[in-house]
């Protein structure tokens, strides 16, 4: 049986002023007119049964998730955000106890796919393995040299797609990512995942043994008091860092889909339709002789005359202007931002 587990805990802040940290990007309507964890439980659901869509968040954004038609009882919180390996320990606890014989697959909750049938077959190519006791992580061909994102080598073939992993690599210069492209070696981590949970916990013991003791608490009775102990007594850490890339357990599938993981303001160049200067026109926009901007209004009107490669986003009380170069440093922006603006 597989359950389908959407990590939602995330703050999106290279998407401020939009997105905040009480209402993060995964919980907006940036794609589409859903919002982009719903997206991502719709395409869950080709998977596994709604009652088998667990999320796991933050008492933060609980509350908000539910109101967009989760269960509560199907919504794991956690005491605060650890980064990956932390929300994946606590759901793959809780999942050997439902039900022994479950395989889990990660979603983060703030991608966006296109091709549900390309997402389904390629997900299914990765079950019999993962039921073997493999960590199977779905790989993206890439189309362009991309520097946002990290990248897993191919290794030998064992089956139809599905390959044995060389090494995974960090976020490249764009000589490197350059490089990448050209060999055809290589693929975007695309953080999607599939394994039986007692597998990843017994591997994340094996690579974290500074957490065992409190994996094996967890494992015995996931009690609010042992979750705690274990956000308490480590430090935040993604699985793939701390566990993917030290396991030999690790096999990729290379996906089917078309897939971004919708990262910063310029991602939307990527999925969204363009007008005929090139720019991205979301809301109330009036542009005259500018070209290749992303115009994006929440509230009120943008109006823009000769204007360039800039990202423009205006919310009810907040403007920001930046070229689009700089696109992944809003996050850092907001860091020197009174707090009733962050």
């Amino acid at each position: 049986m597989i359950y389908s587990v959407i990590l939602a805990g995330g703050s999106g802040k290279r998407f401020w002023p939009v997105s905040k940290e009480e209402e993060p990007k995964q919980l907006l309507s940036l794609i589409g007119d859903k919002p982009l964890i719903v997206q991502t439980k719709e395409r869950a659901l080709s998977i596994s049964s709604p009652d088998k869509i667990k999320v796991v968040t933050t008492s933060l954004l609980a509350e908000k998730i539910e109101s967009l038609g989760f269960n509560r009882e199907n919504i794991i919180i956690e005491p605060k955000g650890m980064n990956t390996l932390y929300a994946i320990a606590l759901s793959a606890a809780k999942l050997m106890r439902m039900d022994k014989d479950a395989l889990m697959l990660i979603l983060p909750s703030d991608h966006w796919i296109a091709g549900r049938e390309e997402f389904v077959s390629t997900i299914k190519k990765g079950i019999d393995w993962a039921k073997r006791g493999n960590l199977i992580t779905y790989g993206i061909v890439p189309t362009r040299p991309e520097t946002g994102y990290g990248y897993i080598e191919k290794g030998e073939e064992v089956g139809n797609n599905v390959l044995k992993v060389k090494r995974f690599t960090e976020k490249p210069n764009i000589k490197k990512a350059t490089d990448y492209l050209k060999s055809n070696n290589f693929l975007w981590n695309s953080g999607i995942f599939l394994w039986k949970p007692e597998v990843i916990l017994e591997e994340i013991k094996r690579h974290q043994p500074h957490l065992s003791k409190e994996i094996e608490s967890l494992q015995k009775s996931p009690t609010d008091e042992n979750i705690r102990l274990l956000y308490e007594n480590g430090q935040p850490i993604s699985i793939d860092y701390g566990v993917l890339e030290r396991s030999k357990k690790v096999l990729i599938v290379i996906s089917e889909f078309k897939w971004d993981d919708v990262g910063a303001w310029t991602s939307l160049e990527r999925i969204l339709p363009t007008t005929e200067g090139g720019n991205i026109e979301e809301g109330n926009i009036f542009s005259i002789n500018s070209h290749d901007n992303i115009f994006y209004a929440e509230e009120g009107i943008i109006v823009a005359k000769g204007l360039s490669k800039m990202i423009v986003v205006h919310t009810d009380k907040t403007t920001l202007i930046i070229p689009k170069s700089d696109a992944q440093e809003v996050k850092e922006i907001i860091h020197f931002l009174p707090d009733e603006y962050k």
